[in-house]
C-alpha cells in the first residue's frame, strides 16, 4: 500500500479541522501554531477528543485552544521531568564513582573482574577508549596531555561523559558486590528494581529529550519490575497499567528522589501544571482520587 495523503497548507489544515466540528476562535493564532509547530505534532492532542469511527469529528464543543492548552502542559511535564530525570542520573553517576573508586581505584572501569555482563561491559569501554584517542572534553583533553602514559581515563572523568543510557547499562553490567548493593540500598530499593527503573526511565528521558509527546503516553519499552515486598512497595494506590503510565512514572521518580532529596519540589511542581491547566489526569492514568491515594500522598 502506498502512502498517497496530500500535503495541505496550514490554511487548508484550518478549514479540515473547522469542518471536523473544531471550534477556532482566532484562525491566525491557529495558523502561526500549525507553522511552527506543525499539524501532525498537534494532532497527537487531539486523538482523545475525537470520535474513533474514521470521521475525525470532534466530541462535542472543543476548541483548537483546548488542544493548545494541552500541548503546552506537556511540554512544561517533560520539563519538569527531564529536570528531575538529571539529578537522578547526577546522583547515581557520583555513587558510581565514589564507592568504586575509594575501594577499587579510580581505573576501576578498566576491572573487568567486577562486572558479570562482559558483552555490555565491553561496548561501553571500547566507547570510552575510543573517545580518549581524540578527545573532546576538556578536562580529558588536560589529562591527556600531562598523563602522557595512560591509554584509559580514570573514572571519575570517564563517567562524567556518560549519557544516561550507557550510564544505566554500565551499572546494569555490574557483578552484585558490596558497591553495587550500596548504591540500591541509597536509593532504598534493591538492585535488580534499582536496575530495571533506570534502563525504563532512560526511555522516558530520551521522549522528554526529542520532544515527543508523552502526558497519556504508554511508555511500554523495557517495562520496570513493581516492589512487591513489604518493605519496598508503594502506598496508596497502584492502578492496573502503573507500569506503563505517566502515574508510575511520577511515583518512581518521586522514589528515587525522595531517598536522596526528600524536600525536592518535583510533585508540587506537577501538581501545580495539572491544576494550572485543568489536566483531564484519568489519561494520564491516575486513579480517581488521586489527591489523596497517590503514591506519593502516602510513602
Amino acid at each position: 500500500m502506498k502512502y498517497e495523503k496530500k500535503p495541505f497548507s496550514c490554511e487548508e489544515h484550518v478549514e479540515i479541522l473547522k469542518d471536523r466540528g473544531l471550534k477556532i476562535p482566532n484562525e491566525e493564532r491557529a495558523i502561526k501554531y500549525l507553522n511552527t509547530v506543525g499539524y501532525f505534532r498537534l494532532t497527537g492532542y487531539m486523538y482523545h477528543l475525537q470520535e474513533n469511527d474514521g470521521t475525525h469529528k470532534f466530541k462535542g464543543e472543543v476548541s483548537f485552544d483546548d488542544i493548545i492548552n494541552l500541548y503546552q502542559f506537556d511540554k512544561k511535564l517533560r520539563g519538569i521531568i527531564n529536570e528531575y530525570l538529571e539529578r537522578v542520573e547526577v546522583a547515581l553517576r557520583a555513587k558510581l564513582t565514589n564507592y568504586f573508586s575509594v575501594n577499587h581505584g579510580f581505573f576501576w572501569l578498566a576491572n573487568k573482574d567486577l562486572f558479570a555482563d562482559l558483552v555490555l561491559y565491553g561496548g561501553i569501554i571500547d566507547e570510552i577508549t575510543e573517545d580518549f584517542v581524540d578527545p573532546q572534553e576538556s578536562f580529558l583533553k588536560s589529562f591527556k596531555l600531562k598523563y602522557t602514559s595512560e591509554s584509559f581515563p580514570p573514572s571519575n572523568m570517564a563517567l562524567e561523559t556518560l549519557t544516561m543510557g550507557k550510564l544505566t547499562r554500565l551499572y546494569k553490567a555490574l557483578k552484585n558486590d558490596t558497591e553495587k548493593m550500596q548504591i540500591a540500598s541509597d536509593f532504598n530499593v534493591p538492585s535488580s528494581i534499582l536496575t530495571s527503573w533506570i534502563i525504563y526511565l532512560t526511555n522516558v528521558r530520551n521522549i522528554c529529550a526529542h520532544h515527543a509527546r508523552l502526558w497519556n503516553k504508554r511508555v511500554t519499552a523495557d517495562q520496570p519490575l513493581i516492589p512487591s515486598r513489604e518493605k519496598y512497595k508503594f502506598k496508596g494506590e497502584i492502578t492496573s497499567n502503573f507500569h506503563i503510565a505517566i502515574y508510575g512514572i511520577i511515583s518512581l521518580i518521586n522514589r528515587l528522589l525522595s531517598s536522596f532529596n526528600p524536600e525536592n519540589s518535583f510533585i508540587k511542581r506537577i501538581e501545580q501544571i495539572i491544576e494550572e491547566h485543568n489536566i483531564d489526569t484519568s489519561l494520564m492514568g491516575f486513579p480517581e482520587n488521586w489527591k489523596k491515594v497517590a503514591t506519593w500522598h502516602n510513602e
